[in-house]
């Protein structure tokens, strides 16, 4: 546990992304509300937007939620300061690769046949897993402390 100005700023930080990607979630929720009323729940385009808004709204809850934990976590080693950046860095594409998906694709990507589409799916959806990889991190992190406090 550290409350160092840095890492107090290091929490503002993460607090000003995860409020920025559940911004960008709720904002693609108009695009969502208007595929809902426009189109039929089947129309791929009506699932991309959906997509788009929950991926916006939970990245930025984890995000809001690892910030909120920050200054419990000890930010001793470098692996903990990359995992900060991989978790913002995944979640910001967590949310830009769906809304582009929504805008200018509007179906399911699981084979990209375009530039676009691989772009998308290359460019944004793998690179959206990098959060799986910050998470363990930071529980480790947490567990490793419980198990010098007993």
């Amino acid at each position: 546990m550290l409350d160092s100005p840095l890492a107090r700023d290091q929490q503002r930080r993460l607090a000003m992304h995860g409020f920025i990607i559940l911004f960008l979630g709720l904002l693609s929720g108009i695009g969502f509300s208007y595929a809902a009323a426009t189109v039929d729940t089947s129309d791929p385009s009506y699932g991309a937007w959906r997509f788009a808004h929950m991926e916006g709204i939970i990245n930025g809850l984890l995000v809001l939620a690892v910030a909120g934990i920050w200054l419990r976590i000890n930010l001793r080693g470098a692996l903990i300061g990359v995992a900060r950046i991989v978790l913002v860095l995944g979640c910001y594409a967590n949310i830009i690769g769906p809304v582009i998906n929504a805008l200018f694709i509007g179906k399911r990507l699981v084979t990209p046949e375009t530039a676009l589409e691989a772009l998308v799916v290359y460019g944004f959806y793998i690179p959206g897993t990098l959060p799986l990889l910050a998470l363990p991190v930071f529980v480790m992190n947490l567990y490793r402390q419980r198990a010098d406090l007993v």
